[in-house]
C-alpha cells in the first residue's frame, strides 16, 4: 500500500480522493480509520453524513458517540442525536445548610425546608409548620414546577431584606432517571437500537476497515532497485613528453 495516494480511487496510509480509502482518508466519500468527507465512513467520522464508531457531521451515526444536528448514537454529544445509552443521572450535590439565626442576624445562607402549597398558595415549611419567609417573585416559576407533583424538600437561599426573609434561590435534589417509572422500557428500547446499530456497522464499515488493515499488513513493502552502470573502458596510456 502506498503511504500517499491521491485521485479518483486513491487508496493508502493517506489518500486524497473522490471515493478515498486510507488510515486517512479525505474525500467525497471516505473510508478509514479517520475518515473525512461528505459521506464519511470510518471509526471517526467527520462529514455531512458520518457514519462511524465516532460520528460527527450534519447527520451523525456513531455506536460510541455521535453529534450533529440530526443524529444517533451511544453517546449524545452536541445537536439533536438520539442517545442509545441509558443514563442513570448524575448525583447532584446540595449546598451547605445554615440557621433561620444566622439569616436573622444578617449573614445569608441555605436553609433546609420544605416547599409546598396551601391555601393561601406557595410556600416555605419546616416541620409542617408555614414560615414567615417570602418568596421572590422570581422563584415562583420554579417553585410552581417542581411543587406540581406534590411538597418538595428544598434548600431555599434565604436573605433578609429589612425586617423581612426573602428566598431568592431554590435548589433541590430531583429524581434521578432510574428512579423514574418509565426508565426500565425506555432503557430496554435504547439497549435494543443500540445492538442493531453495532450489527449494522459491521457490514457498512466494519468489513472495509478490515480489509483495509489485511491489505495494508500483508502487502510487500515496495523495494528499490539500483541499476548497476556499464564498465567503463580502460584510458589508453599516453608517455609524458620530455
Amino acid at each position: 500500500m502506498k503511504f500517499f495516494d491521491a485521485g479518483s480511487e486513491a487508496k493508502g496510509f493517506i489518500a486524497f480522493g473522490q471515493q478515498a480509502t486510507g488510515f486517512v482518508a479525505v474525500g467525497q466519500m471516505a473510508t478509514g480509520v479517520i475518515a473525512i468527507g461528505q459521506l464519511a465512513r470510518g471509526v471517526i467520522a467527520i462529514g455531512q453524513l458520518g457514519i462511524g464508531l465516532i460520528g460527527w457531521g450534519q447527520g451523525g451515526v456513531g455506536v460510541f458517540h455521535a453529534a450533529g444536528m440530526l443524529g444517533v448514537g451511544g453517546r449524545r454529544g452536541i445537536g439533536g442525536v438520539v442517545q442509545l445509552v441509558p443514563t442513570i443521572g448524575r448525583p447532584r450535590i446540595p449546598p451547605t445548610p445554615t440557621s433561620v439565626q444566622f439569616v436573622n442576624a444578617g449573614t445569608p445562607g441555605w436553609l433546609e425546608l420544605d416547599l409546598a402549597a396551601d391555601a393561601t398558595g406557595l410556600g416555605l415549611f419546616e416541620n409542617g409548620v408555614r414560615t414567615p419567609i417570602k418568596l421572590d417573585r422570581r422563584v415562583l416559576a420554579g417553585a410552581a414546577r417542581i411543587t406540581a407533583q406534590g411538597p418538595v424538600h428544598v434548600w431555599a437561599f434565604t436573605k433578609r431584606v429589612g425586617q423581612t426573609l426573602v428566598c431568592q434561590r431554590i435548589a433541590h435534589v430531583p429524581v434521578r432517571a432510574f428512579q423514574e417509572k418509565s426508565f426500565l422500557p425506555i432503557a430496554i428500547v435504547q439497549v435494543i437500537f443500540l445492538l442493531a446499530l453495532g450489527a449494522a456497522y459491521w457490514p457498512a464499515v466494519g468489513n472495509d476497515l478490515i480489509a483495509l488493515t489485511n491489505e495494508a499488513f500483508s502487502s510487500p513493502a515496495p523495494t528499490t532497485t539500483f541499476a548497476t552502470p556499464p564498465p567503463r573502458p580502460p584510458t589508453p596510456y599516453k608517455p609524458r613528453s620530455k
